[in-house]
Formats: C-alpha cells, sequence, structure tokens
C-alpha cells in the first residue's frame, strides 16, 4: 500500500468507525467545553465560615462584619461553640472554623497573644487560601481602624507584600490549569481513539504506518489549533504567542502525539484490552507533566518517565511560547524533545509491526 492510499483508508476508517471517531473528535470538543466551565468565576467564592464568637464585643462584631462583606467568604454558621462549629466542619457543611476567644482583639492591640484559631478543610487548596486570604485581611483592618480611634495606642502591623503577576495578572485557577491540561486532555483522546483503530492491527510496511501517522497528525494538529486559538479566546485565557509560534508547537506536538498513539495502540491486542489499561493512565500523566508539582522536584525516576510523552513537552512548550511570552527560541529543548519522541515512537511502531505481528493480525 503506497503512503497516499494509507493516508486515506486511515482518514476513511476514522470516519466510518464510530467509536474512534467519539473518542478523538467529539471527545476533545466536548472537554474543551466542560473541562474549563468550573473555573469560570476564575476564583473562589462565598466560602463557608462558621464562627465562634465568644468575645461578643463591638470589636468582635466589626471583624465578623469585615469578614462576611468579603466576596471570598460566607459567614454560613454562628455556633454557641467550639464543639458545635467542629461538629459542622466534620459533616462539611461549612469549610472552615474560625474560634474569637474572650477579649481577642484588645490582647492584639496590647501586643499579647490574641488566641485566634481557624481550623480548615484542606481538601481543596483553593478555597482554603481564599478563606485565609479574607480573615487575614479582615483582621489587619480591623486592628488598623481601631488604633486610629485611640489616643497613644501603636501597633506595628506590617504592610501586605503586595505581587503583581506577570503571566496570569487576575490570578484565575482556570486561566492555569486550563493550558496545562489541554495538551493531556489531546494526548489521551487521541490515544483512546487510536487503540480502537489498530489495537491488535499491526500492519507491516512503512508506507502504512506513514499514511497512518499523517492521517492522525492531521486530525491531532486541528484540534490543537482549536484549543490553543478558539478555545482559549472563548476562555479568555491570557495568551501572548504569535501565530506562527502557535503553529510550530502545536506541529511538533501533534506529530509526537500520533505517533505515541500508534505506538501504544501496537503492543495491545485488541481495543478492549487497551481501552481497560490505558484509561485509568490519565491522571498519573496529568501529574507527570509537571502541572502541579515542578518535574525538577520530582524522584529522577519520575521525572524520567514524565519525560517519555508528548504532553509532558507539548505543556512546556505551550506554557513558555503562549502563556509566558517567551520567544520560540527558549521553547527549543521541549520542541527537540516532541521530535525526538516522534521518531522514536514511529521507529518503535515499525519494529513492533515487524516481531509482534501473527498472521492473522494482518489485515488490508
Amino acid at each position: 500500500m503506497s503512503l497516499r492510499a494509507a493516508f486515506i483508508d486511515t482518514v476513511r476508517q476514522l470516519g466510518r468507525n464510530t467509536d474512534a471517531l467519539m473518542l478523538i473528535v467529539v471527545a476533545a470538543l466536548f472537554y474543551g467545553f466542560y473541562y474549563p466551565a468550573p473555573y469560570s468565576q476564575g476564583h473562589a467564592q462565598d466560602v463557608r465560615l462558621a464562627v465562634v464568637d465568644e468575645a461578643r464585643t463591638p470589636l468582635s462584631r466589626q471583624l465578623v462584619d469585615l469578614i462576611e462583606a468579603s466576596p471570598l467568604v460566607e459567614v454560613a454558621a454562628r455556633p454557641a461553640n467550639l464543639a458545635e462549629a467542629r461538629t459542622l466542619l466534620v459533616e462539611r457543611k461549612v469549610d472552615g472554623v474560625l474560634l474569637l476567644p474572650g477579649q481577642v482583639l484588645e490582647d492584639a492591640l496590647r501586643g499579647q497573644d490574641s488566641g485566634i484559631a481557624l481550623w480548615i478543610n484542606g481538601t481543596y487548596l483553593v478555597r482554603t487560601k481564599a478563606l485565609g486570604e479574607a480573615i487575614q485581611e479582615a483582621i489587619v483592618n480591623t486592628l488598623k481602624n481601631e488604633t486610629k480611634g485611640r489616643l497613644g495606642v501603636r501597633i506595628a502591623i506590617a504592610d501586605p507584600v503586595v505581587s503583581r503577576p506577570l503571566f496570569n495578572p487576575d490570578l484565575e485557577y482556570g486561566a492555569y490549569i486550563f493550558p496545562a491540561v489541554a495538551p493531556v486532555i489531546l494526548q489521551q483522546t487521541m490515544l483512546f481513539g487510536t487503540a480502537v483503530l489498530f489495537a491488535g492491527r499491526r500492519r507491516r510496511g512503512w508506507n502504512e504506518l506513514g499514511g497512518q501517522w499523517l492521517a492522525l497528525s492531521l486530525v491531532s494538529f486541528v484540534l490543537t489549533l482549536t484549543y490553543f486559538g478558539w478555545f482559549f479566546a472563548a476562555q479568555d485565557i491570557p495568551r501572548q504567542a504569535g501565530i506562527d509560534a502557535l503553529l510550530i508547537v502545536a506541529l511538533f506536538a501533534a506529530g509526537a502525539i500520533a505517533a505515541f498513539s500508534l505506538f501504544a495502540a501496537r503492543l495491545f491486542p485488541n481495543a478492549r484490552a487497551a481501552l481497560l489499561l490505558l484509561i485509568p493512565t490519565s491522571l498519573p500523566i496529568f501529574f507527570l507533566s509537571g502541572a502541579t508539582w515542578p518535574r525538577e522536584a520530582m524522584p529522577g525516576w519520575v521525572s524520567a518517565m514524565g519525560a517519555l510523552l508528548p504532553s509532558t513537552h507539548a505543556s512546556r512548550a505551550l506554557l513558555l511560547t503562549d502563556q509566558m511570552g517567551a520567544p520560540l527560541s527558549d521553547a527549543l529543548r521541549p520542541l527537540t524533545a516532541l521530535v525526538i519522541l516522534t521518531i522514536s515512537f514511529l521507529v518503535g511502531s515499525g519494529l513492533v509491526s515487524r516481531f509482534m505481528t501473527n498472521p492473522d493480525e494482518l489485515t488490508t
């Protein structure tokens, strides 16, 4: 079979195979809408807080009012004692418990230990951060306002550090996580769909392999550009790369993803076995990309596993060029890694087809 015939045949197979089409195209487009939807607000809002006000002074009530005025926090309960508040926290009816002991702010004004205590459900780090920021700001403002009205009372309150983010000005979680996870989504949907198409069908011949790779690379390239262009714009993701840089990153990423998918699909005797083993890999692959924890801080063998995945280097290249506005030359290392992976997986696919193919697996 010629290269051109193999390309056309792969496109036709994809069009006729509903399962593969749903996984490669429809699922990728669906996740482009679905994944960033929970982060559309950009920040955590109305995080539920229970306040135990043992002081019951005008100053403590002022503090609680300031906390409640923050858009980040909702004072959802005012239990009479700490035991009731902690029960609410254990039952997840609130996300945090704030204890204001008697004379709490008066002790702080005198420079003594105030005894303020805060218990937080640490399951959701973004909500935890929002809760801590709102309470800290309310305490500082309450103490500052009170010292202004008292003669001879001075309390040293350090001015908060003002940070100015360069690449995510609004500090929105969606603007951070969606670009990081997009290459993983594109890789995994292509991987699952390719497994449905080609698992157990190890064709011999470089022309057949090349045609399959070109066809899948084209589909992946179009989907990648859809993410980098339309989806990022629709979600108002900060973008700084020019069209030329995005085209190059998308081209290199698409080729590596297609080669990786073909290689992985050839390792399995049938589509069912492939999907059973490949579907659970999505979350570990995301962690290996370095989006949640720097790869430099990972154990060497874990970082090496991540380096074998196209999504790892595609995420890095996209981060450098599109989110950080770096020139394409600064992304040369991840782009080179994508080229090396592309060649390696294509050669590996050819070798698998040559040495692992049974006569009854050959198809026309």
